[in-house]
């Protein structure tokens, strides 16, 4: 990877990142409570987490 990529870089697809378990990783925009906050999805298993890098 050539550097930190935002949150918003990651969501738009041109990154492919993989998770420990071995499916990829999407991230997704959720509006709950009146905000608007993006959580990172494993594919496979399912598993969310605040950041990509907490699932890899």
């Amino acid at each position: 990877m050539a550097g930190p990529v935002s949150k918003n870089a990651r969501r738009e697809g041109a990154i492919q990142l993989v998770s420990r378990w071995g499916g990829a990783i999407k991230m997704k925009s959720v509006f709950e409570n009146g905000k608007l906050r993006h959580v990172a999805v494993c594919e496979k298993t399912g598993n969310t987490a605040r950041k990509a890098k907490d699932l890899m």
